[in-house]
């Protein structure tokens, strides 16, 4: 059952199938769709007031980036974080963002770079601004986290390659999204970024295969330790 404290509310906009896919991500994201609960069709079409042939097509797209699992004759669950298949899929990360690192200077233009350094920018005024309460600020940040590094794996390898990364992002992102990532967390995950937004305006490719490493292993380390506790 969802949580009865955070109700969904009822879509109202013509592109259904992409407002539905929207609203369950995000609370999948979010843990209000927690890993390994399953997913009441029909407690979806009550809340969100659509029929369910735009739910089936969300969850269709939400199957193939790997954050539900559809069963014959059992229904459809939010995909459980496993450890191992957790770090199996930092490796397959870890290869597709050093593969970019090698070759993505000769791809950037100039209007790369400003995206990239806008992208910096919001990331630095976000840390330091003392309006938003904490927790606002780590959801926000690790939205363009995510904008970020899938930014360089679309400049710098094939379409196809896009797909099987936000794939294996997916449980790590869930898991960051959760109360468990904390702002110091966040902290030191800026103070990686930063190192990494230096070796880009550098273009040096060696600089950003090590600290791109750095960043994803201190991921990795972080994502496998709250699994085991």
């Amino acid at each position: 059952m969802l949580n009865k404290a955070n109700r969904l509310q009822p879509i109202e906009t013509p592109n259904l199938n992409d407002a539905v896919y929207r609203v369950l991500r995000d609370w999948i994201c979010t843990a209000n769709l927690a890993p390994g609960q399953r997913i009441n069709l029909t407690e979806l079409e009550e809340q969100l007031q659509v029929s369910r042939t735009p739910i089936k097509m969300a969850l269709k797209q939400l199957e193939l980036e790997g954050f539900v699992k559809i069963e014959a004759r059992r229904g459809t669950f939010v995909a459980p974080i496993d450890a191992d298949v957790l770090e199996g899929n930092f490796k397959i990360r870890s290869a597709f963002e050093l593969y970019v690192a090698l070759c993505l200077f000769k791809y950037l233009d100039d209007d790369d770079y400003m995206f990239l350094d806008d992208i910096q920018s919001e990331m630095e005024e976000l840390i330091a601004d003392s309006d938003i309460d904490e927790r606002l600020k780590v959801v926000k940040y690790l939205e363009l986290d995510r904008k970020f590094h899938e930014y360089l794996v679309q400049c710098g390898g094939p379409d196809r390659m896009m797909q099987l990364y936000q794939q294996n992002d997916t449980h790590s992102y869930v898991l960051r999204m959760s109360k468990d990532y904390t702002f110091n967390d966040l902290q030191a995950s800026h103070r990686e970024h930063l190192k990494i937004f230096a070796a880009i305006m550098e273009q040096s490719p060696e600089s950003l295969s090590m600290y791109l490493l750095d960043h994803l292993e201190s991921e990795r380390h972080w994502a496998l330790g709250l699994l085991e506790t």
